[in-house]
């Protein structure tokens, strides 16, 4: 059975996600979106920002879809204070507990983590009871991975 056209379109990412159509028709008052994500309680707010929600300035990046996934390009990842890697895209996704990177950065990454050991196929762990300093930066601010 061959999928009807429209599911082959969603299926090879050849239609624009429903944000970009969003600010296409004008259904959004701006082209922004934020996470604020809790235990419980967790919102996604399209069109600006809920700024109860947050103290401080954002910061703001230009956010690519062409991969068919939200993409922030020129990322640092350091670990315990050192930059292991950078220049890398990253991929926003709040709905996975995971970190993927090009394979030679995460292999550098895991080198400084003390414990860590390889379960193959590139995937490493490491115990939560000795959670290394993790931090992301994007050029800006540096944001702290905290191991809860």
């Amino acid at each position: 059975m061959v999928p009807p056209a429209h599911l082959h379109d969603v299926l090879t990412f050849t239609q624009n996600p429903f944000f970009w159509t969003a600010i296409d028709q004008s259904a959004v008052s701006t082209g922004e979106f934020g996470f604020y994500l809790a235990e419980s309680g967790s919102e996604l707010y399209l069109g600006g920002s809920d700024d109860s929600k947050y103290s401080g300035d954002l910061e703001f990046f230009d956010v690519s879809s062409d991969s068919g996934f939200w993409q922030i390009s020129g990322a640092s990842l350091i670990i315990n204070g050192e930059t292991v890697a950078s220049g890398f895209d990253t991929i926003v996704d709040s709905g996975t507990t995971l970190m993927y990177g090009p394979t030679s950065a995460v292999k550098k990454a895991f080198g400084k983590v003390s414990g860590s050991e390889s379960l193959g196929d590139g995937a490493y762990g490491f115990s939560c009871s000795d959670f290394p300093t993790v931090a992301v930066s994007w050029g800006g601010n540096t944001y702290d991975i905290s191991s809860t």
